[in-house]
């Protein structure tokens, strides 16, 4: 009887384990197809010829961010918090000292949502509410284009 009982218990905490596991890897953002060319070579983009320098462009849920790297490496995220990415106020935007990400917008002035803050290079948190990292898209190079796709 006690064995039975132990192995009942370890395949009920085994199993719960695992459910909680599938949560934590939900992918909780609408589906969106994302495929975007940038051309470098023009004006408007010219923040990303230097190191810390980024755009904004529609697409994704709530738009996407794009980001030179001090490794001169190009990254794109989705502008939806993932703190509460169904706030009105959830949007990712960049710091006026270009060092992190936060959640809120200027308009004109600075108002915050959950004021969460994520490195820009990796959109991982590093302080606030957030606890998972900002939806990452691929990019890809190509002499002076860039390729921002949701699928690789």
């Amino acid at each position: 009887m006690n064995k039975l009982t132990c192995i009942i218990l370890l395949l009920l905490f085994t199993n719960q384990g695992c459910k909680d596991n599938n949560l934590n890897n939900q992918d909780f953002f609408t589906p969106i197809q994302v495929y975007l060319n940038i051309n470098l070579s023009l004006p408007s983009y010219a923040p990303l010829t230097i190191p810390q320098g980024f755009v904004y462009e529609p697409g994704g849920n709530r738009g996407i961010i794009i980001y030179r790297t001090i490794y001169n490496e190009y990254v794109a995220f989705d502008r939806t918090c993932p703190n509460n990415p169904s706030e009105a106020c959830s949007y990712i935007s960049m710091d006026s000292t270009s060092s992190f990400y936060r959640c809120g917008q200027y308009d004109p002035y600075w108002k915050g949502c959950c004021n969460s803050k994520f490195d820009p290079a990796t959109g991982t948190p590093i302080e606030g509410a957030a606890r998972r990292a900002l939806k990452q898209y691929f990019v890809r190079q190509e002499g002076n284009i860039l390729f921002i796709t949701n699928i690789q």
